[in-house]
């Protein structure tokens, strides 16, 4: 029984398609997000500096990731002017963000690595109002 030289390019094609599709095919790894606040609570109208460390589950450092960093208040409509990341090498990032208002916040930092998955992270904090605001507002009259 001879095989037809149809089925043989048939077959030489269908082997092709399934070499160069696994060569395309991009997996991602998971990724892991640590996230820090320098101050706790953070106080309004003062710079909140952020740090971000990015890791694969082994440990070792994800470097040149693009980390986005958002953050709005809650209980209104308003957000932070958005601030550069700096990455700081070894897979840590920092970025400053002004959170201008006493009250409840929203921190959301999105990061994106060639080769690994997204990674997202929410943080929920509460600002405090500085301690002098009350004093620089408000006018004494004495009679």
């Amino acid at each position: 029984m001879r095989v037809r030289p149809f089925f043989w390019g048939l077959l030489a094609l269908s082997c092709m398609s399934v070499l160069i599709f696994a060569a395309t095919l991009k997996t991602h790894a998971p990724a892991i997000m640590q996230v820090r606040i320098d101050q706790n609570p953070p106080v309004a109208s003062k710079l909140t500096t952020i740090e971000l460390r990015l890791t694969d589950p082994q440990g070792v450092p994800i470097e040149q990731a693009q980390v986005i960093p958002s953050a709005w208040m809650t209980n209104m409509d308003m957000e932070t002017k958005q601030m550069r990341v700096v990455p700081l090498g070894r897979g840590n990032y920092a970025t400053e963000l002004q959170l201008s208002m006493a009250g409840p916040w929203e921190i959301r930092l999105v990061a994106h690595a060639d080769g690994f998955d997204d990674m997202q992270q929410t943080l929920l904090v509460q600002v405090q109002p500085t301690s002098n605001s009350l004093g620089s507002n408000c006018l004494v009259y004495r009679a």
